[in-house]
């Protein structure tokens, strides 16, 4: 091959080459889907466009090109386990497309794919070969006749590989995939083929780089029908395209992963290749790290926060599995958020939305190292007992595992991996077993089915079209009546133009009434959007309205003003967090109504008194102001250059609406909004909490609402300082003497209990018995006794002693001195908790839990069973 091109130069030669030829390049999705409950993570091109394939909206172009952003791991399409040790597996990878909504076919997205291909990136035609459905002879005839490829390199293949289905119903159709050769010294050696004239068995040699497929068909619980507009859904993989024509055999070979690869070897002392670009024992570790950087970084640059359930937990998994393998080439310090520039490097000019919420990535990939290092220490140290303890047949239980997971945060396959490491097996069936009840909360957390609801108002707007909304100059307009729909109790009401905003962006609906003349005909209850563009009237009294009508519609102004002000308090607020707290401070959700305003944001621990009164402070002065606020429109881009501000994994079309106060705030904003911030009147802040992990949320209100609240704490103010007798600080400063004395005085009762405590013990103890020489008891405490320190009073007394405590509450502890180290408090709890129907759990050394009442009689007998049985 002449060139060498770089994946930043594949990719602007794929947008420009469709451009040309009538598509419109749109943006990347974000990697959270947009609107579709049945994904994880975004995983291929056509996600975005899944509407325009079913048929339930209409685009705007009906030839697009996209290079869009993908993440598979977790869920149906989980690459995760063969990242690193093979060639071409990804979590996170680009997919170049093109797509026709029912305009051009198979014969022109063939002739596209082949024309960019060989005359474009000039790939050898020789090094290329296809392969198509058994039944596609259209699509084998225009490879053969229209292309010139011989028949020798053209393979016909089943269902399985060339068989494209949506989902059990919807579009389908064949498919045409079309493969590289690098070459036969990567002839696999050991392929036991199928089809001794099938070339392409052998994947080791032969790549597959492009697939195109024809959605020709319409797949119902009938059967398949024809689709009468069918369309073109492609896809080529960027990692390997550019292997390809970078003489790489393996992906991560490629400049695409050069910054990131050195950043490594920076790092780690070590080198990816041998001088003579060979792998070496730890190259495998090296490619895990950079893919899941990348993938880390994206996923969290695109709103993803790690935790424990549905999205956040994929992401937690991909920190966990790196940072586990950078221990392995010898990095101990925090580091793996270090390579984030690294990522941006070949990412940061195609997806400038992420790279400029790198901070936030950096932030919060530093404390997950962080909090994850610390519990490894101790994970690892519970594995060893585990492995000591609980392997049979060189089978660890599953059960070990669960702990692992639950207790110290090790995902099941980093635990596996440590397994195999030493030569065994897990238990996978025993884990899920103890995984399901979890699993199927995370599950529920991301995955639904798609609603078909919407379907009715796709139709509508495909007859009418969207509609005019007027309302942010206006409360009311003249509206003509198109369409009504059952909507559950209520009445779907659809105008060719409202004044009412529809719930979106945070922003409640609006809520009014419909007006003919005079008279008030119908209640508006909420205003909605299912559909972009469509905005839905939902009334409950609407009975009397005719569809072809005329009415007036007015909107409710003092309940729309109120949410105005909060809303435009909202994008104060956000400004003024990033001047007090950092640019790591990103939007995780928002809601506005006419109360008051809920804004969450990254951050990765509680905001002090004093940062959140400087933030209340900045945004007073900002309304004191009386600044001017200002809605623009113009494109994505110019709004980027501007400064303004974007959401997660918010979709943007290529006109946005731009909002600014003053020099102060610049968003991307369709919302109802104040015209000067003094309109605002002021804001208090209500309070700041944690929401998850690296996600705090303020709430707080403004104008009446705010006046209505100080003034009802100014009442209560008031109240004080009559029972007290006394202003302000003085009424204070009495509060808080009383309040230390009674302090003091609790301490005084405190200490008078537990010498009381300590005397009765003299007697509780006297009961001690030996088994199997070591000192126990099995003991009846008073009802209001600590249970805990009873138990130290003994452990103090008894170096090598077991004690069972219990209560007429149903309170049980079980206690055991480093001397009894024989018997594991925890599980002798749990078998001492089953004669009373009991929960509870604990450590080796200490466990509590509680049981039924009236069943506590049978206490000391059983226990004394237990433990006769584990000592004895």
């Amino acid at each position: 091959m002449e060139t060498k091109l770089t994946g930043q130069q594949i990719r602007e030669k794929f947008a420009q080459f469709f451009k040309k030829s009538g598509h419109e390049k749109v943006a990347s999705s974000s990697l959270i889907p947009h609107n579709d409950k049945t994904l994880l993570f975004c995983n291929a091109g056509m996600n975005q466009f899944k509407d325009y394939f079913t048929g339930k909206a209409t685009p705007s172009n009906r030839r697009a090109v996209s290079i869009q952003k993908c993440v598979r791991a977790g869920g149906k399409h989980n690459d995760l386990e063969n990242v690193g040790h093979t060639s071409r597996h990804h979590t996170f990878f680009e997919m170049l497309g093109n797509f026709s909504f029912g305009d051009y076919f198979k014969e022109d997205a063939i002739k596209f794919a082949w024309e960019f291909l060989t005359i474009e990136l000039k790939m050898p035609k020789e090094l290329l070969y296809v392969t198509v459905h058994y039944s596609d002879d259209e699509a084998r005839k225009i490879w053969n006749e229209k292309i010139g490829l011989p028949l020798d390199r053209i393979f016909t293949k089943g269902d399985k590989d060339n068989f494209w289905e949506m989902g059990e119903f919807g579009p389908c159709g064949p498919c045409s995939e079309i493969f590289f050769d690098h070459g036969e010294q990567y002839t696999d050696k050991e392929l036991v083929r199928l089809d001794p004239n099938d070339l392409l068995e052998d994947e080791k040699r032969y790549v597959e780089i492009w697939n195109l497929v024809f959605m020709q068909f319409e797949k119902t619980a009938e059967g398949r029908f024809s689709l009468p507009k069918p369309s073109i859904d492609t896809g080529a993989g960027l990692e390997r395209v550019a292997a390809a024509l970078q003489g790489c055999y393996n992906n991560y070979n490629t400049d695409i992963f050069a910054s990131i690869m050195k950043k490594i070897e920076d790092m780690t002392g070590k080198k990816y290749l041998s001088a003579d670009g060979k792998e070496l024992p730890h190259t495998a570790a090296f490619r895990v790290v950079a893919d899941h950087i990348r993938s880390a970084t994206m996923l969290i640059t695109d709103g993803v926060i790690p935790s424990n359930e549905g999205r956040g937990y994929v992401l937690r998994r991909i920190i966990r599995r790196a940072i586990k393998y950078l221990n392995e080439l010898g990095v101990k310090e925090i580091s793996f958020y270090k390579l984030i520039p690294s990522v941006f490097e070949s990412l940061g000019e195609e997806y400038s939305q992420n790279a400029n919420n790198s901070e936030l990535a950096s932030k919060l990939l530093e404390l997950e190292e962080r909090k994850f290092r610390e519990t490894l220490e101790n994970g690892l140290k519970f594995l060893n007992e585990a492995i000591a303890k609980e392997v049979k047949d060189k089978t660890l239980a599953g059960t070990a595992a669960f702990k692992l997971y639950d207790t110290y945060g090790f995902p099941v396959d980093l635990t596996q991996m440590y397994l195999e490491d030493l030569g065994l097996r897990l238990d996978h069936g025993g884990f899920e077993k103890a995984m399901q009840e979890q699993k199927e909360m995370s599950r529920k957390s991301w995955k639904g089915a798609l609603d078909n609801t919407d379907k009715v108002f796709h139709a509508i707007k495909e007859k009418y079209g969207v509609t005019n909304f007027v309302g942010y100059e206006n409360y009311k307009s003249q509206a003509k009546l198109v369409a009504v729909e059952a909507f559950g109790d209520q009445k779907a009401l659809v105008f060719d133009t409202t004044p009412f905003y529809g719930e979106g962006g945070g922003q409640v609906g609006d809520i009014g009434v419909v007006m003919s003349g005079k008279n008030i005909i119908a209640h508006i209850d909420d205003t909605q959007k299912p559909v972009d563009g469509l905005f839905v009237h939902l009334s409950s009294d609407a009975d009397a309205l005719i569809v072809g009508e005329t009415y007036t519609l007015a909107v409710d102004e003092h309940t729309r003003k109120l949410t105005m002000r909060n809303h435009s308090a909202t994008h104060l607020l956000q400004s003024a967090l990033i001047k007090v707290l950092g640019p790591h401070v990103k939007q995780a959700g928002s809601l506005v109504t006419p109360e008051k305003l809920r804004f969450d944001f990254t951050h990765l621990q509680a905001l002090t008194k004093e940062e959140i009164q400087k933030v209340e402070e900045l945004v007073n002065a900002e309304i004191q102001k009386g600044m001017d606020v200002a809605s623009n429109v113009m494109n994505m881009e110019e709004a980027i250059k501007k400064g303004a501000m974007t959401l997660f994994g918010e979709k943007y079309g290529n006109e946005v609406r731009v909002l600014t106060m003053g020099e102060f705030s610049t968003e991307l904003c369709g919302g109802t909004h104040v015209h000067n911030t003094g309109e605002i009147g002021l804001i208090t802040m209500l309070s700041e909490a944690s929401l998850a992990s690296g996600v705090r949320r303020i709430e707080a209100t403004t104008s009446e609402t705010a006046i209505h609240y100080l003034s009802h704490r100014s009442q209560l103010l008031k109240k004080v300082e009559t029972l007290f007798n006394d202003k302000e600080e003085k009424a204070l400063v009495k509060i808080e003497v009383l309040l230390k004395e009674l302090k003091e005085k609790q301490k005084e009762i405190e200490s008078l209990k537990d010498k009381i405590q300590a005397s009765d013990s003299k007697d509780l103890f006297s009961t001690v018995e030996k088994i199997g020489g070591f000192d126990v008891a099995i003991i009846e405490a008073p009802a209001d006794s600590d249970l805990r320190k009873l138990s130290d009073l003994f452990i103090s007394k008894f170096q090598n002693g077991v004690i069972v405590l219990y209560n007429k509450n149903g309170s049980i502890l079980v206690r055991a001195s480093k001397g009894a180290a024989k018997l594991h408090a925890g599980e002798a709890l749990k078998e001492i908790l089953t004669v009373v129907n009991g929960k509870g759990g604990g450590k080796p050394d200490l466990a509590q839990g509680s049981g039924e009442a009236a069943l506590i009689s049978k206490i000391k007998a059983h226990a004394h069973q237990v433990l006769t049985s584990k000592l004895g």
